[in-house]
């Protein structure tokens, strides 16, 4: 109906058995799937964390972690470390980009994916 699934770059809630060994890679994975799934107008990125990281904004075993274990259900599978490695970095959506140029994604479509189609849903449903 026109809205946009963000990909979490959580690594548990995406990867192999919800486990922390998910990489770029597999991320990746949960792109395509969702773009056949929906259609390359309705995926996007979503971080749901800082745009420096998690590790370097100081996350910790302790602070973020802990915290989420009573905040949120079982069925979450909260794990530690959250975050996949290659995208815990200020460069996360060039890494992202050159796996999709890799895997023959047009310009336009990672344009798309890495924000036009967030643009597009905040236009159409934004307006003044």
């Amino acid at each position: 109906k026109g809205g946009v699934m963000g990909i979490i770059c959580l690594g548990y809630m995406i990867g192999p058995n919800l486990g922390t060994d998910t990489t770029l890679e597999t991320y990746v994975d949960h792109i395509d799937h969702a773009v056949k799934i929906g259609g390359i107008d309705h995926v996007g990125l979503a971080t749901d964390y800082p745009v420096e990281g998690l590790e370097a904004n100081g996350a910790t075993r302790e602070n973020w972690y802990v915290p989420r274990l009573t905040r949120f259900k079982p069925s979450y599978k909260v794990q530690w470390p959250p975050w996949i490695p290659e995208l815990d970095k200020t460069s996360r959506y060039l890494e992202v980009a050159k796996v999709l140029d890799k895997r023959g994604y047009s310009t336009g479509d990672i344009e798309k994916i890495l924000g036009l189609n967030w643009l597009r849903l905040y236009k159409e449903t934004l307006k003044p």
